[in-house]
């Protein structure tokens, strides 16, 4: 199945309650910081409705809403301390502390735009700022501000707060770039503009259809829906709380705008094991890109999916993730490699796709070795991981020289050693190479951990590693005769030096 047509159990009945449509699913995110793999679930269950739409023959806009005309209202980490001065100002509009990028907004925003785009997702990616600048939010702008008094019953009702005496749904930008603590004094709705008091009591005016303001949040969320003709957005449970942010739009959409509330589906945080919930803020974060490094797209959705988004997920890059890759390679190939043997062959011969799909024949993966296009991008894949996120025994490397630890090696062990380097055989396969290691060790009465510990030892210098058949077998037979035959007849630590 093509990627971008995953389409998991929980979407297809959602898609069944939303109707026949048109459909606009809608997504967004404010890029005040790193935009993390806890928010790409937000845009993955959308993506995955979407998709069930589709599927189901029916029009469908899927939308990714970055909010890009949001005040930034604290800085993340890693952003230098004078930027608070920047604080209340637009992200678009705030430079971008690195001065690679146009803004603030951009710096953030463009990393995670790069990544859709390498999941090939089918997403229209839409910059508020340039909205309320283009005049796409004109309409229901002016149609907030002239339910002023309404909208600030809706809020006071849901939120159980007071609202300002001159509170306004708009908030215009002043000279300053502030886009929060104006005072909001006259409507001008024929020219599409508002009079207002700036934070040191100066009047000025906004033209609202140039974008040189923004509806609040709350507001702006159900004004949206209308101008887009949203009919599904995922949210996350912060905004689902009794008197959050879609209890008040939803009453505004209904009561004020006069659009109906868009179907919905609540999802549940990720948390990085041993870590904690994902957050830019508290710099808590694992990037989309950091991922993609380690496995293909489709995996990469069907990990922060999990089986139900509406559950928390603790995500595992460690030692749970060769479970994972094995349980999604079962699902999407028809012969898949074991990802903890990929894992070995890449840290054996490198990034050299040749190499190694000589050494997956030996170890019986004739099928895995045919696409060597593929197979080097699965090297990466499982290097990258070995690299960045495996646990330690995970990590090792044949030996191009006798490992010193072969010194603590008894006679018992060598004597396995020299045995199995005389039954070897030329083409064996994995599992006739595993039969031979282990009644090898039967017969001279030694434990498998035992024998098997010696053959580790002797060409990785760890007691321990991967699947000891498929391992061997994908060596070089001559080298492995060799050094086993050569460790088997040293008895000092002096020797094994020379």
């Amino acid at each position: 199945m093509s990627s971008n047509l995953f389409i998991p159990p929980w979407a297809e009945q959602v898609a069944e309650q939303l109707g026949t449509g048109p459909h606009v699913v809608v997504t967004g995110i404010s890029p005040s910081g790193n935009i993390h793999a806890g928010n790409l679930r937000e845009v993955l269950v959308a993506e995955a409705v979407a998709n069930a739409l589709k599927a189901r023959g029916l029009e469908v806009r899927f939308v990714f809403h970055a909010d890009t005309i949001d005040p930034l209202r604290k800085i993340a980490p890693g952003i230098p301390a004078d930027y608070k001065s920047y604080i209340g100002h637009s992200l678009s509009r705030v430079p971008d502390p690195e001065g690679c990028h146009d803004s603030y907004a951009e710096h953030f925003l463009s990393p995670f735009e790069e990544t859709l785009k390498r999941m090939e997702m089918h997403v229209e990616v839409l910059r508020s700022h340039e909205l309320y600048e283009d005049g796409f939010y004109t309409e229901v702008t002016r149609e907030a501000i002239e339910h002023t008094e309404a909208l600030r019953r809706i809020l006071q009702e849901v939120s159980g707060r007071e609202m300002p005496k001159h509170w306004s749904p708009y908030l215009p930008r002043a000279g300053s770039g502030q886009v929060v603590g104006a005072r909001v004094l006259e409507h001008l709705p024929g020219e599409n503009k508002v009079v207002f008091a700036d934070e040191d009591g100066w009047e000025e005016v906004a033209d609202y259809g140039r974008g040189e303001g923004k509806l609040g949040w709350r507001v702006e969320l159900a004004a949206r829906w209308k101008a887009l003709g949203a009919t599904f957005e995922p949210f996350g449970k912060d905004h689902t709380s009794r008197g959050g942010s879609t209890d008040t739009a939803d009453r505004m959409a209904e009561e004020v705008f006069r659009y109906p509330v868009p179907g919905r589906y609540e999802y549940e945080w990720i948390q990085i094991k041993g870590k904690g919930a994902m957050s830019s803020s508290k710099g808590i974060v694992l990037l989309p890109q950091e991922m993609l490094e380690i496995m293909p797209p489709d995996a990469l959705r069907r990990l922060i999916l999990g089986r139900d988004p509406a559950r928390a997920l603790d995500l595992d890059l460690g030692a749970g993730f060769p479970r994972f890759m094995d349980e999604y390679r079962a699902e999407v190939e028809p012969y898949p490699v074991p990802f903890a043997h990929l894992v070995t062959v890449a840290q054996t011969v490198g990034g050299e796709p040749e190499k190694a799909a000589v050494m997956l024949r030996r170890g019986g993966y004739e099928e895995a070795a045919s696409d060597l296009a593929e197979l080097r991008r699965d090297l990466a894949y499982a290097r990258n991981w070995a690299e960045k996120w495996a646990p330690e025994s995970y990590r090792f490397g044949v030996r191009e020289e006798v490992p010193l630890e072969v010194a603590n090696l008894d006679a018992e062990q060598r004597t396995y050693l020299a045995a199995v380097a005389g039954r070897l055989e030329d083409g064996m396969d994995g599992e006739a190479t595993q039969d031979l290691l282990y009644s090898t060790a039967v017969e001279l009465g030694l434990k498998p951990k035992t024998a098997f510990g010696a053959l580790y030892t002797t060409l990785l210098g760890k007691k321990s590693g991967p699947k000891a058949g498929s391992f061997v077998a994908g060596l070089d037979t001559d080298f492995v005769r060799e050094r086993f035959r050569h460790v088997s007849g040293l008895t000092t630590a002096g020797e094994v030096e020379d």
